[in-house]
Order: structure tokens, then sequence, then C-alpha cells
């Protein structure tokens, strides 16, 4: 049995309240630690009126304040670089990480120490392992290496410590030369791409005119994370690739992925989404209704907090991610792992949410309408304030060659078809034209398909 396997099963046979003693004693230990060596936390408890000796049970976890990104911002550019929550002396710091600045408010700073450095390759091999990456598997790395970002080298340090034989291409290649590769390296049995650039992967191979599944007759396993979609393009996917869809959440703050879907992908045996389980041993994930703060149920959207039990520098407590996921009840798995369940295919940013003639408009859910449709290859939305200042909304569609290529008639139904599926989705009715595919971006990792053209008041909910 390999290591991954026995500590699989080792926190499997817990049971809830086995798993909530052992988050317990990792909690006390952290909250331990950082009292002692990070003046931000010690400062921040103290003015909550909370010390180490507070943390008696799980339910006292929710003494500890929440934190946020402009926390961790004004914190390190008051104390610079890492501020004064890094809770290792700067001198440990092996690695240097900082978030991707997509939210707008800055890039956070995270600093590392070279055991931080081992867990994130754990925390990506864990996963991956879930997913069947096994020793000597050929695999595909669309992700970017190297740089600042811990999705950089994260993925490197999986792959090493699973044993496999990475082919580490984000960031370098092109798309035509990745497949080109891949040819050559007809063995590839694992593909690690995010949500968009798998899309954009899948749509240029069929373009190519190749069958993977004859192609690349190892194939297994596709990891994806970052964006949602479609329990209908999840399908399409495992189908042409004839391979199992996998996907991961995680973050710079969770030092890696904190949670995956089981052995059974991201599609159940009836057609339902899959479920992703957290890796509680390590993180305790909590979800809360971001506007009252308080702990959601099972089945309801929240907010995304968390705690890591293991790292040492630049830990982050009762982080609040600003991640939208929908919270599952205990056992939806299956599987006999008591974890915590959150839905796969559905997690998205709070603030990616759109104000739209007074209705609460999520890209993501956008994305499922559109994407439901197998004969769209791409699309962006744009929302502008008219000449009348009325609030539009313009979605262009680039459609497959092969789709793109018939009749009018049957462009317009498409076209008609997801027009009506976005007003279901959002209760927005949405202008919706068909464009050439090549005037639309080819997106390499996160996607951003929408702009707001709208003054700041619209976008509040003003607008008509």
């Amino acid at each position: 049995m390999s290591e991954s396997s026995a500590i699989i099963a080792r926190m499997a046979a817990l049971d809830g309240a086995g798993m909530r003693a052992l988050q317990l004693r990792k909690l006390r230990r952290l909250v331990e630690r950082l009292d002692a060596s990070s003046a931000f936390y010690r400062d921040l408890w103290r003015k909550a009126g909370v010390t180490p000796d507070s943390i008696r049970s799980l339910d006292d976890l929710r003494r500890l304040p929440t934190i946020g990104k402009a926390d961790g911002l004004a914190d390190q550019n008051a104390h610079p670089p890492f501020g004064r929550r890094l809770g290792i002396d700067a001198g440990e710091v092996a690695l240097v990480c900082m978030t991707g600045g997509t939210s707008g408010q800055g890039q956070e700073i995270y600093g590392r120490s070279q055991r931080d450095l081992v867990m994130q390759g754990y925390l990506h091999l864990l996963p991956w392992h879930i997913a069947g990456l096994r020793e000597g598997d050929v695999a595909l790395n669309c992700v970017p290496s190297g740089g600042l970002t811990t999705g950089g080298w994260g993925p490197t340090e999986g792959f090493r410590s699973a044993g496999a034989l990475p082919l580490t291409v984000g960031g370098t290649m092109s798309t035509d030369a990745k497949i080109d590769l891949m040819c050559r390296f007809s063995d590839v049995a694992f593909i690690y791409a995010s949500t968009n650039y798998m899309h954009t992967l899948t749509e240029a191979v069929r373009r190519r005119g190749i069958d993977p599944r004859r192609q690349f007759p190892k194939m297994k396993s596709i990891f994806i994370a970052a964006e949602g979609y479609p329990v209908e393009w999840a399908e399409h996917i495992q189908e042409f690739w004839g391979a199992t869809l996998h996907e991961g959440y995680g973050s710079t703050q969770g030092a890696g992925f904190i949670s995956s879907t089981t052995e059974g992908g991201v599609v159940g045996p009836d057609g339902s989404r899959g479920v992703m389980q957290c890796f509680d041993w390590h993180v305790i994930v909590e979800v809360i209704d971001p506007d009252t703060g308080e702990h959601v149920e099972p089945g309801e959207y929240g907010e995304v907090v968390l705690t890591n039990l293991d790292i040492e520098g630049s830990a982050v407590v009762r982080f609040r991610t600003g991640d939208r996921v929908r919270l599952l009840p205990a056992g939806s798995a299956r599987n006999g792992r008591d974890w915590t369940c959150i839905e796969s295919g559905t997690i998205g940013r709070y603030d990616d949410m759109m104000k739209i003639r007074g209705n609460n408009v999520w890209p993501s859910a956008v994305d499922l309408a559109v994407f439901a449709h197998e004969e769209v290859a791409e699309y962006v939305g744009r929302v502008f304030v008219d000449e009348k200042a009325r609030t539009e909304v313009v979605v262009s569609l680039g459609l497959k060659p092969e789709f793109a290529a018939r009749d009018e008639a049957f462009r317009a139904g498409v076209v008609a078809r997801v027009r009506a599926a976005i007003k279901d989705r959002t209760n927005v009715q949405m202008v919706v034209n068909e464009v050439p595919r090549d005037t639309l971006p080819y997106f390499e990792n996160k996607a951003r398909r929408w702009t707001d053209e709208r003054p700041i008041g619209y976008r509040r909910g003003t607008d008509v």
C-alpha cells in the first residue's frame, strides 16, 4: 500500500467524533503557536477577548474573529514583506507565494517553510491519488509552473512525490504544440488543467480530427479546477476522452487543494453532480452566510471560511475566502469517509456576482446555461448602459466548427435555445448573438468572460 493510500485509509477509519477530536488537537496546537509567534493573530485575538486557553472545543473556533484579503494586505503593507502574521522567522522562509490578484484588491504574500513546501506538493498529490494517478504514469501538466503562485510549485512537487512523469507544458507551449507532444508520449494517462483550458484543449483536439480514445489508450483521469461547469459538459468530456473527470478545490491560502471529488469523479452514477470531500485532518472548512456570519445548513450555499491546521508560515485562521460553495450533508459521498462534503461543479466567487435589473446574476450560472449545449465553443458577455439609461446585456456566442458550418436556421435554433436557457437560469433576458469563433478569446487558465461597463450605482442595484 502506498503512503497516500495508507493516509486515506487511516483518515477514512475515523468516525465523525474521531475526526473532530483530531481537528481540536491540531487547532489548539496551532492557536498556541501563533499566539506566541505572530503579533498579528495575538493582537487580533486579544481584542476579541480570546486566549489559547479559550479554545476548549471546536465550537470555540467561532470565538476567533474571521479575517479576509484586506486584513492580510493591510498587515503586509504596514510590515513588509510578509506582515506580522508570518508565524516563523523570516530566515526560515524557503518559498514565497503570491495570490493571483484577480479580485483587483492586490496580491497577498505568503512565506512558506521547507515543511510547507512539502505540504504543498502533498496537497496536490493527495487528490490526484484519489483520482487514480500512480507511480510511472505519464501526466500532462497544463498549469504554468514556477513563478510566485502556489499552483506553480505544488503540482511539480506533487508529481515528483507520486513518482509520475510530468510533461510540464503550461505557459511554455501553444495548444497545438501540447497536442503534438502528447502524440509523441502516447502513454499519457493523466491531465491536469483549469476547467476552461480543458475546454480549449478538447476543442483543439477535436478540430485536428484526433480521436483521444485511440491516440491515448492509457488515459484514465482528467483533473480540473478553478471554474464551474454544467453536468452535460462534464459528461461530454468524459465520453470524448474516455477518462473519468475529477475536480479539486483549493487556494493559495489553503497551500494547495483542500478538497476533491471521490474516485467516481464529477458525475454521479445517476447523472447527478459528484461530491467533493474536504481533507478535514488538514483543514477546517466552515460554510457561512456571508451577510450574517452564521453557519449554513446542508443543501444551502455559503462562503468558505478556511483554517489550515498544518501550515507553519503565513498560516490562515478563519480566513474568509469569498468563494461560494454548496454544503452537502455528511455522508453524501457514500464511500464510508465521514468528511465535510461540498458540491462539485458549482463553486464560484461572491465578488463575481452582478446585480442586473434587480437580479443577482452569477457568471457561473450563465456558464451552466451556455455550455450545456454541445454546439457552443466559447462565449463572452458584456453589461452596459444604453443611450436610454437602460441596462443591457449582450452575450456573443461562438459555435464549434462543425456546427458553425450548418445552415442559418440550425444556428438560429442554437442561439434561441441558449437564450432561453440563460433566461431560465438567471431570470434576465439577454441578447444572444452568434459571432465567428476566432473573434472570441482562447482562455489558458481562469476565464474572465464578462465585462461590466456600468457606473458603480448601476452595479449596486439601482439599474432599471
